[in-house]
């Protein structure tokens, strides 16, 4: 049966005595506290109305009235008479009578009231049909709620002692005439449960209980009559079940093999009764599949005269096996299939059972022709696979090499394309200084000239000071801009060192940054974006300036190249911090068009690009993972969204492994 939920649910943990004296209770109490209620509520509304809302209604009604001139008259002192004779009442909170202007006219309040519930009536006043203010009347109901509290304790009170009363009276009943006989009638239904049934039960009176107890008595009467006869039949029935179980036991084990090997093994199958004749029993749809024979032609039959053996010398051999050694394993021998249509290589296998007292041969037979046939043409590719493997592995070797020089044209080619850049960024960049000099140089020589024709017509003070002044301003350009280019010249010397060399140095990232993008100058002039650079001053590394320069400017460029396709301008931000960990995260990203998803995994790969036979090579990313993940050290990563750009994160150490290069740094530098 379902259980109950709730409140129904917790009945049944309750003794009967427990859950009698709650039903008293229960049914004592609610409809009493139902009336009282309903009583006290009813009453609390009747007397709202007759001592709260109809005063209430009469005060408002008499005060519009009654206020009417004196708010017309502005007669503030009248007002006040009228106010304080509604105020004599307790439960009049306040009184307020506004003008037509909304301020407030004339305001009375109970200050002994304390907050609660109130009501309230407001009216218009009218003078001669105009509306002069307005009126509003509160009352609270507290003390009449306090009355009605104090009837509903002296009821509860009443209550609780008819409760005393009613349980004084109804218990000694029940417990005499209902919980006694139940505790008898329970103890009684535990003896009957252990099984006592000669003892009577115990007597009862002659009401429901004694009723309930005679038929308890029969039931017991009736149950020692049924445990007395099952106790004859038990004794014969234990004897005809150890025989029973002993031929089922038996006949349990044979169903069970017979069932394990025809209907769980999807190999073709046979049982046969060994004797002289060895005679098939059964075989099961699988063997029927293989040998296209029907069961009914089989069963009964020697298996020599199916016709399913081409020579039946072979299977005399077998039996011969089996017959002295009790089972043949992986015997292979040529079959009919489909009375003789067809032969096949089987593989036989077979072992002797001995169920009860008879001996059966069980057989399995597998078609092994395919995997024959297979094994023969391994044989041959293995005659030829030596030589197959030494020509593909000159082949492979070969193709390694041209591979390897290749690659390494293509890097070579990278790093002077790079360095072309550098040159071309040195080139322009002091052209502009060098430039200027030049021409401040020549204007000076133009004024020396003129000076020099001006002494011989004689020289005088101002035009000595002229050419002093002009030849100090001259010299101070002059100076500026080869100062500028000497500083321009010791950047680009550092940077080109940086990059055709490996050495390693402790240097600021923010000033090589800058040094980077100051000979990407041209360049990025050139593309119609920018670059911006935000890294902190205070990170300082000791790593290698060269390899960290080139995988730089092969983002940038290829930032610059790949990213803003279709857009007239674009933004590359190279941006670094410190982690907690004391690496130094270097990102490179940028706001253009994004990597493909399907491109995502392959960016990395040597020869991979989207540019081909367009000036890519791809081997500019590969290039930058290698320099990072071995030289530098750290690991790069790339993430990008279609539409939102891409970002290549670098996490560096602040101080680079010990890298063993393949060519001395020296010798790159030359």
């Amino acid at each position: 049966m379902p259980q109950s939920t709730g409140f129904a649910a917790r009945l049944p943990l309750l003794s009967l005595r427990q859950t009698l004296m709650l039903g008293v209770a229960l049914g004592i109490l609610l409809p009493a506290l139902f009336l009282a209620y309903f009583q006290v509520t009813a009453k609390l509304k009747t007397e709202v109305a007759l001592r709260v809302e109809a005063p209430m209604h009469q005060y408002a009604e008499v005060l519009s009235r009654g206020m009417a001139v004196a708010v017309w008259n502005l007669d503030r002192g009248v007002a006040g008479e009228l106010v304080d004779a509604v105020m004599r009442n307790p439960d009049v909170v306040s009184v307020t009578v506004t003008d037509e202007f909304q301020e407030v006219f004339v305001r009375k309040h109970n200050e002994g009231l304390q907050p609660g519930a109130t009501l309230m009536d407001q009216r218009d006043i009218f003078y001669n049909g105009t509306r002069v203010g307005r009126l509003t009347v509160e009352m609270t109901a507290q003390r009449i709620e306090r009355e009605m509290r104090q009837d509903l304790l002296r009821f509860a009170f009443a209550l609780l002692l008819q409760m005393g009363l009613a349980f004084l009276v109804i218990w000694p009943l029940f417990n005499r005439r209902v919980l006694k006989p139940l505790l008898e009638l329970r103890a009684d239904a535990h003896r009957l449960a252990r099984g006592e049934l000669a003892l009577p039960l115990s007597p009862q009176r002659k009401d429901e209980m004694g009723e309930l107890a005679g038929a308890l008595d029969i039931m017991r009467q009736d149950l020692a009559a049924l445990m007395a006869e099952r106790e004859q039949k038990t004794l014969a029935l234990q004897q005809e079940l150890i025989e029973r179980a002993r031929t089922e036991e038996a006949l349990r084990v044979s169903q069970t093999k017979f069932k394990a090997i025809f209907d769980a093994s999807p190999a073709a199958m046979s049982v046969s009764r060994v004797n002289e004749d060895t005679t098939t029993l059964d075989v099961n749809i699988a063997w029927v599949r293989l040998f296209g024979l029907e069961r009914e032609r089989v069963i009964g039959t020697n298996g020599a005269r199916t016709g399913i053996w081409r020579d039946v010398a072979e299977r005399d051999q077998g039996m011969r096996i089996l017959r002295q050694t009790g089972e043949l394993s992986d015997y292979r021998t040529w079959m009919y299939r489909s009375a003789g249509q067809v032969e096949m290589l089987c593989e036989l296998s077979g072992r002797m059972v001995t169920l009860g007292d008879e001996t059966v041969l069980i057989m399995a037979f597998d078609d092994i022709t395919a995997k024959h046939r297979y094994e023969e043409n391994i044989l041959q590719l293995n005659a030829t696979l030596e030589h197959r493997v030494e020509e593909r592995t000159q082949e492979l070797s070969t193709t390694l090499a041209q591979l390897t020089a290749a690659q390494s044209e293509l890097v070579r080619a990278e790093k002077m394309s790079a360095l072309g850049s550098l040159v071309a960024g040195i080139a322009h960049e002091l052209n502009t200084p060098i430039g200027n000099s030049l021409t401040v140089a020549s204007t000076l020589q133009d004024h020396a000239n003129s000076f020099s024709a001006s002494m011989g017509q004689g020289l005088t003070r101002s035009r000595l000071e002229e050419f002093v002044n002009s030849t100090r301003q001259g010299a101070g350009i002059l100076m500026r801009g080869l100062q500028h280019a000497a500083e321009l010249v010791s950047s680009f010397k550092q940077v080109a060192v940086d990059q055709t060399s490996l050495n390693r140095r402790t240097f600021n990232l923010q000033g090589t940054v800058n040094e980077i993008l100051l000979t990407l100058g041209p360049t990025i002039r050139k593309s119609n974006h920018q670059v911006e650079c935000e890294i902190d001053h205070h990170i300082v590394m000791d790593s290698y300036p060269g390899p960290l320069g080139q995988v730089l400017t092969n983002l940038i460029n290829n930032a610059l190249l790949h990213a803003f396709e279709g857009r007239q301008s674009g933004l590359v931000k190279v941006t670094a911090a410190m982690a907690e960990d004391g690496t130094v995260h270097l990102l490179v990203s940028d706001n253009g068009a994004g990597i493909p998803p399907a491109h995502l995994a392959r960016v990395f790969d040597p020869f991979f690009t989207t540019k081909l036979g367009q000036g890519g090579s791809g081997l500019g990313l590969n290039i930058v993972y290698n320099l990072v993940t071995k030289t530098l050290g750290g690991s790069v990563h790339v993430a990008s969204e279609l539409g939102h750009g891409a970002t290549f994160r670098m996490v560096l150490p602040r101080s680079a492994p010990v890298v063993a290069f393949d060519v001395e740094p020296e010798a790159l530098a030359q």
